[in-house]
């Protein structure tokens, strides 16, 4: 059986040029690599430094149960989101991405 496809008398077919208008071109995904690899980065940062900010911390404050130093973290995680918009979006970034990875995190606080 034969497939023939039939357009109708009125089709033109696209050209390159014309493509860059239906699809976005190619500035759109170098900005978006750009933006990838930037927002990667970022990520990669703000979690280094929230292992290295939870390291220190623990070896400060990591005396008690399991509850009381959760809370301790907790309203020190608070006091020092409330300094200022970057300090929170910092400590929102490397808080979630610790509780994302968070096998990887606890193998990385517990190795020296």
């Amino acid at each position: 059986m034969e497939m023939t496809m039939r357009f109708p008398s009125s089709y033109n077919v696209v050209t390159e040029e014309e493509m860059t208008y239906t699809t976005g071109g190619g500035a759109v995904d170098t900005i978006t690599t750009v933006a990838t690899v930037v927002g990667a980065c970022v990520m990669a940062a703000s979690y280094i430094w929230g292992i290295t900010q939870t390291r220190s911390w623990l070896a400060q404050n990591g005396k008690g149960n399991v509850f009381t130093i959760l809370g301790k973290a907790t309203d020190d995680l608070i006091a020092d989101m409330s300094v200022s918009a970057s300090n929170a979006a910092r400590d929102a970034v490397a808080a979630v991405s610790m509780v994302a990875l968070w096998p990887l995190s606890l193998v990385l606080m517990i190795i020296p």
